[in-house]
């Protein structure tokens, strides 16, 4: 029972803090902060147990030189793996077993002596891990004291759930988005800045005991509790007599993990009693004693043909695999991004190597495996669009490949390419091509030349695919673009590090006035919201270029500002939307899916950025039947199909 007040406490006064520092709304006052601060005191001392967001510890953050290597006494094997399901039923045989999530995130050690954290490690190859515990002492649940002051050694899964994954994929730019939460949780844990991985909200789940000076209880399962009455917060798991229901039990998992938001790869299987366990022995490769159960998207195997190297506006250049079609949810897929040179490392690829395709969660292409690993991709010395010299950097633990010629022309390219996109300045009529055309011709050198094409009206209807009516449409979209929102236009510059989220925010925090954003020091910029220090200083450079001021000022002369829309009033027939929370799913017959987030915050509703509990409305599209629509069934959330929403808001189709 003091264990679980401890947690409450934490979590309440964590909550007050935040309230108090952050919001400045106090919920509570001083005498009732102090008097529940002082109880959590007392029982942390009682206990032995401390929290690592623990509001009495005041743990500053640690910059690391760099990983220290270290040995693990007991080897954290990996676990032999299978995909039927019977194989699993006859792994059991009679056997009691424990089922467990198989969580999708980084292995690792933690060790204590006489009930304080000693050290924290990562599985690395196994027998050779990285010294982390800078990190693990900001993760969010991971005791720094314990109760028991025996030697105890355990090890289990650092994650990053999936709604904390999804909130700050999006804050990071293109180029620095995370593929899984998996590859975030390891980036994050192996940062040699300790305040990075503690933004990143590192959760750890034990999964085994792996050394005790005290005699425990022969089953895994009392082991779980003993663990649980330690302050550790375990994997979720089932017990008890599974075989007869092994696949409704394995289903009821998969959504106790979608409702914790824990990322998964899958199941394992382990022996409930640890002394039979044990008696079973190992390879040198897995442990004979557990089962890895993997849930798998559908692959198909390929041969690996060429490899494109794509150069974004920003000089990254990505390297695309091309590989023979191969056929994956009815749909013929022959390309997959890359993402960076680390990746490419990682699969040791070659041209003509055997691999596997999967589309990750049925919607993005990616190489799952390399068969060959001939590992002799030959890495470019040179841009392969201006022949430029490239250089390899690394960013965010991955490697990528730039092009350092500022006068490229995929580069100059793409960021025109940008700055006329929707999200941007929304000029219709100019694609890749009719860009790639106009800066060849000459038309085009920077973005204020758009807003003289007129001069080269004669050549432009001459050009194939173009023609009169195609050019007056073009001078209209150009014309309708002068008129803009200030966020759009800063997103439109293509400023490193500043998406369309930091565009939002930082015209906000500077009531919509360019004049002094443009002026900003470094220290005011990083007041923005989620603003960090290397945005800050993204955006202060930009500004410090000499050409980027004098381009910007001379579209100022030519574009016009919007002033920021005033929150409109919200009619009688739309008040019953004004602050609930909503989210539209599948796909709509009337409307695109950004226009229906502005119609919604339109009506004073909040767009979630995606599914949750706590969704007042969930709108349905064309596709029915959706996992989220059976959330919403199950959790209550009240579903409205496309036709009766729009009868709603007195938009009848």
């Amino acid at each position: 029972m003091d264990i679980k007040r401890i947690q409450e406490l934490t979590k309440q006064l964590n909550q007050y803090r935040n309230e108090y520092y952050n919001l400045n709304k106090p919920s509570v006052s001083d005498k009732e902060y102090d008097r529940l601060f002082d109880e959590l005191i007392e029982l942390e001392i009682y206990t032995g147990l401390v929290l690592s967001n623990s509001p009495t510890q005041t743990v500053g953050y640690e910059v690391r030189s760099k990983l220290q290597k270290v040995e693990h006494p007991i080897p954290l094997k990996s676990l032999d793996k299978k995909k039927d399901i019977k194989e699993l039923q006859k792994f059991i045989g009679d056997k009691k077993c424990l089922l467990m999530l198989k969580a999708d995130g980084l292995t690792i050690e933690l060790e204590y002596e006489d009930g304080e954290l000693i050290q924290a490690s990562t599985r690395g190859n196994s027998i050779i891990g990285e010294e982390i515990s800078h990190n693990a002492k900001v993760f969010k649940n991971i005791p720094l004291t314990i109760p028991y002051n025996g030697h105890l050694r355990i090890a289990g899964e650092a994650v990053i759930h999936k709604n904390d994954f999804d909130i700050i994929n999006l804050k990071l730019p293109e180029k620095d988005k995370y593929a899984t939460p998996r590859n975030l949780a390891a980036g994050s844990v192996r940062q040699l800045n300790s305040e990075i991985c503690s933004q990143r909200k590192v959760y750890f789940y034990s999964f085994t005991i792996l050394e005790c000076d005290e005699k425990l209880s022969d089953s895994k399962h009392e082991q779980f509790k003993w663990l649980i009455d330690q302050g550790f917060s375990t994997i979720y798991y089932m017990y008890g007599d599974i075989i007869n229901e092994l696949e409704l039990s394995i289903n009821r998992m998969i959504k106790i993990a979608e409702e914790n938001f824990i990322p998964i790869d899958g199941m394992v299987l382990t022996f409930d009693s640890v002394k039979y366990s044990n008696s079973l022995g190992e390879t040198s490769h897995h442990p004979l004693h557990s089962l890895a159960w993997k849930a798998k998207d559908e692959s198909e195997l390929s041969v690996l043909r060429d490899i494109e190297w794509s150069v974004g506006r920003t000089g990254v250049i990505t390297p695309v695999a091309i590989f023979d079609i191969v056929l994956l949810d009815n749909t013929e897929v022959s390309r997959a991004s890359l993402h960076n040179l680390s990746i490419c490392e990682d699969l040791e690829l070659g041209i003509g190597d055997s691999i596997s395709i999967i589309k990750a969660n049925m919607i993005i292409p990616q190489i799952e495996e390399n068969f060959t690993r001939s590992n002799n991709l030959i890495i470019p010395d040179v841009c392969p669009i201006c022949g430029g010299k490239t250089i390899i950097d690394q960013d965010n633990e991955s490697k990528f490949l730039y092009c350092t010629n500022d006068d490229c022309s995929a580069k100059i390219l793409k960021k025109f390419s940008h700055f006329v996109s929707r999200n941007a300045m929304n000029i219709d009529g100019l694609s890749d091509a009719s860009l790639e055309k106009f800066i060849n011709c000459g038309f085009l050198n920077d973005f204020s030349d758009i807003y003289n094409l007129e001069q080269y009206k004669s050549q432009i209807v001459k050009m194939d695919g173009w023609g009169s009516k195609s050019y007056n449409k073009l001078i209209q979209a150009i014309e309708k673009s002068k008129e803009v929102k200030l966020e759009n236009f800063l997103y439109a510059l293509g400023i490193g590090q500043l998406g369309q989220g930091g565009s939002k925010r930082l015209a906000k925090h500077f009531n919509y006035n360019i004049d002094v954003i443009m002026l900003a020091t470094v220290n005011k910029l990083m007041d923005v919201e989620d603003f960090g220090e290397i945005t800050a200083n993204s955006v202060y450079s930009y500004w410090s270029n000499e050409e980027n001021y004098q381009l910007v000022q001379r579209l100022l002369d030519i574009i016009t500002i919007k002033e920021p829309e005033k929150k409109k009033e919200i009619s009688n027939t739309n008040s019953l939307f004004a602050g609930k929370k909503m989210y539209c799913t599948g796909s709509f017959s009337s409307y695109k899916k950004d226009q229906l987030k502005a119609i919604v915050e339109g009506l004073g509703a909040e767009f979630t950025s995606g599914y949750a509990k706590s969704l007042d409305y969930l709108v349905v599209g064309s596709i029915k039947g959706s996992s989220k629509e059976d959330k919403a069934k199950k959790d209550g959330v009240k579903i409205l199909s496309e036709q009766v929403f729009l009868e709603m808001i007195g938009n009848k189709n």
